[in-house]
This record gives structure tokens, sequence and C-alpha cells, in this order.
């Protein structure tokens, strides 16, 4: 034993810590795993972080095999850092759902702090290890650690193979776990979301016809030092879009709906931000009023330069947008960057008389809205008699006039109806094709189906 100590750094028994330590925290997680990641995980393998702790764990005997080349712990701590990153990638949720003190995600956040602790203390320790060197010296006789009888190119072989085959062994295991996740339906029903385009002809003809001038994207509010929340216009603003003396450049929507005890109720919210710097709105029963800024006093600005005379000078530009009150729990909102219709996002505080929550709200550039488009992708549009009319897939979509479009925000806001005589009983009566509409807002759209004869069994 003294012979195998012999020569051995500090580091040396923090590699021998950390591979101890690896293979605890990978049984841990193994065994708690199932009901501790959050809903997020589903579907993305968070089995890594459990196999590259045990890759991680035989590289680093590997390299107490073979102390003198240090690279190869250092691979031992690459491997710790892969089930790091999918930790990092899997355990924000969880957080948000603490500082939010909601439990949307699911999960256990405290299992979730041990599996991130553990490895930050693993890889920090390892770092460590490496920049001290697992013997005093490398070249001494009692650098690699002595087994009586066998050679050292014999150690040095087994190390590599202990490297490679938990190298790939890792690398393979995770990326099967990852192919068996991703379920993919090979026959889908009707014609695909991508397939579906409501922008016609006809609708950009009825688009071009409505008369709207104002352009929202034109919009820049700098972000003022101070606000006057007695500012009479700002008190006087409607908590609706019904204002007429103001143009209406962002429109934010948002739901949030919870079952408890046979009770299934639905809150909303509705802001609407003006081109005078101002926004009102209702946030479930709150009424808000205050300003927003898209150009913030610290970020919003950047320098230009006179191509003809080379002079610099400083102009505004759009770098957020926030909106500020003096309603508790609303002095600040702010929001991020979102993709498709919607352009920003935020979430808001929700308060109950039994508890808080937190509501997403999304906000898009404002349009009028110029028609009503039906999607059937849910469904398709061909059936045969005798098969059961679900419609519940359907989607009414409101186009605005630049001719982007969103579904309904309240989908009960459409009401549909049905050709008299199609169904009996729920189910296709006759063959022929059939018209159905949809009303929303004043709008009508309609979907013409196809019925045919059931195929004999």
């Amino acid at each position: 034993m003294a012979n195998i100590l012999k020569n051995k750094s500090i580091g040396y028994f923090i590699a021998a810590a950390d591979a101890l330590l690896a293979i605890i925290l990978a049984i841990i997680f193994f065994a708690t795993y199932n009901g501790a990641m959050a809903n997020n995980a589903i579907g993305q393998v968070p089995e890594t972080i459990g196999i590259f702790l045990i890759a991680g764990a035989v590289v680093e005997i590997a390299a107490l095999l073979i102390p003198q080349y240090t690279f190869v712990h250092v691979g031992a701590v690459v491997l710790y850092c892969v089930a790091l990153i999918k930790e990092v990638f899997l355990i924000p949720n969880l957080y948000a759902d603490w500082i939010n003190n909601v439990a949307y995600q699911g999960g256990n956040l405290p299992i979730n702090n041990v599996y991130l602790f553990g490895l930050l203390i693993i890889i920090i320790s390892g770092i460590a290890a490496a920049f001290m060197g697992l013997v005093k010296d490398e070249k001494a006789p009692e650098a690699s650690w002595a087994i009586k009888g066998v050679p050292a190119i014999a150690k040095v072989g087994v190390a590599g193979v202990l490297v490679v085959a938990s190298v790939l062994t890792s690398t393979l295991v995770s990326a099967d776990l990852k192919k068996k996740a991703v379920v993919v339906d090979p026959t889908p029903v009707g014609p695909t979301e991508e397939s579906w385009n409501p922008i016609t002809d006809e609708i950009k003809e009825i688009a071009d016809a409505v008369d709207y001038s104002f352009d929202p994207a034109d919009v820049l509010i700098k972000q003022e030092e101070t606000y006057d929340f007695n500012d009479a216009t700002m008190k006087a603003v409607p908590t609706n879009k019904n204002r007429t003396d103001a143009n209406l450049v962002y429109a934010f929507e948002g739901s949030y709906a919870e079952g408890y005890q046979a009770d299934y109720s639905e809150t909303y919210a509705y802001l609407y931000l003006w081109d005078d710097g101002i926004y009102g709105g209702t946030i479930g029963s709150t009424n808000l009023r205050g300003f927003w800024y898209n150009s913030s006093i610290a970020e919003g600005q950047k320098e230009e330069t006179n191509e003809e005379t080379g002079e610099t000078y400083t102009v505004d530009v759009k770098d957020c947008l926030k909106m500020v009150s003096n309603t508790d729990k609303y002095e600040m909102i702010e929001t991020t960057e979102a993709g498709g219709f919607y352009e920003r996002q935020a979430w808001v505080y929700l308060g109950f008389s039994w508890g808080t929550r937190s509501m997403g709200i999304s906000g898009y550039q404002y349009y009028p809205e110029v028609a009503l488009a039906i999607d059937p992708s849910s469904t398709g549009t061909e059936f045969k008699v005798g098969e059961t009319f679900d419609r519940s897939g359907w989607v009414g979509n409101r186009i605005l006039k630049n001719l982007s479009y969103s579904a309904v925000f309240k989908s009960g806001d459409v009401k549909w109806t049905d050709p008299a005589g199609m169904l009996e009983g729920g189910k296709f009566k006759e063959a022929g094709e059939y018209e159905i509409k949809a009303a929303y807002n004043g709008f009508e759209a309609t979907c013409k189906i196809t019925v045919s004869e059931a195929e004999a069994e």
C-alpha cells in the first residue's frame, strides 16, 4: 500500500474521491429521477445525466491506474460536464416555479439541487486536481500504480480500453434512448398544419380594401426618468381597446385556468399599448393603467455616421418593451421576444383569495381584424357515411390587416353552424358535399367537406 501511494499528489486523492462521489450520485439519480424531473424532461432523455456520471467514474478509475497521464483525468471531467449540461438544461423550469410560488412543472427542486450541486462539486474539484496533477513526479518509477507482475504497457492498455469503452457505451446508449424518446406518427390524418395557409387572393383583396394606414412598427417610445401617475390622460385611459384619440400599437392577451374541487374557472388578461406611451387593461379583476416604452435610457441608443460629412451622432433605437404602473405587483412588466404571430411575451402576477399564481401573456403588433378562416387540419375534409364528426380540433383563425393570422384567442367566441340533415346522432347521415359555417366578431367563413359512401365490409 505504501508503494501504491508513493509519489501520489493531493490531486490523485481528489480524483479518487470524485470517482466515488460520481458513482454514489449516479445511484441516487437512477433511484429518484423518475419523480424528480420536471415535465419538460419528457422526451429529453434525462437518463443521460446518470449515464455520463458512470462513464466519467469509469474513466476516472482508468486515470487512477495511469495517473502520470493527466489528460485521462481531464476526459473524466469532460464527461461529468456533459451530465451537468443536461441538468442545467432541465432544471430552470423548477426554479421558475419556485420563484413564482407555483407548481406547473411537476418534479422536485430539492432533489434536482442534489444532482446540480453534486455535479458542480465533482467538476470543480476535478478541475483543481487537473491543475495539481495526480503525481508529484511523472518520470518517477512510482508514478504509475504498481501491480506486481503487470508491466506498465498492460496497465496503459487496460486503462485505454476502459476509456474507449465508457465513452462509446455512454454515447451510444444515450443516442439510442434519444431515438426511442422521439415518437413520430407516420400516418397523420388530414393535411398537416404547415400545409394550411388561409392567405388566398380573396383574403388579400379584402385586406387591401380595409382603410388603415397606421404602422405600429414605426412607433418608438423613449423611457422617461420619472413618471407622473397622476397624469389625467393616463388615469382616464380605458381598460379596453375602445379609444379614439390614439392608435393602438400592441395588444396583449393571456389566460389561466385551474380545476379545484369540481370548479374550473378561467381568468383572462388584456393589455392595450397606445402610441402616446400610455397603456390600459385588465389582469383578472385588476384594472391597470400606466406607461410603456420600447427604448430604454440605458441601452436604447446607437451611434450612426453621416456618409457625406462623416459626422457621428446618436439615435434612439428599440431595445425592449416594458410597462410601468403604480399598481401593487405590476410596477414593472418586462416582456421578452417571442416567435410567430405573437412578438412579445411576459409572466405576470395573478392573485386569488386562496393563493397566488403566474399568468403568461402574449402580445402582437396591432392591426384590425379583416377576415375569419377555418383550419380543419385536425380531421381533414373528407369523411365516410357513418363516421362520427368531431370538430373539437377545428380552429377559427382571425386574419389581420397585415395578413398575419392566429387562432381566435377565446375559441368559444367562434360559433359553428352545420348544414341541416348532415348528421344523425353525431354521425354523417348521407353522402354529399356540405358547407360548414363559422362566425366571429362580425366575420363569417365557410369550409366545404365531402362525405362519401362507406366501404362495404
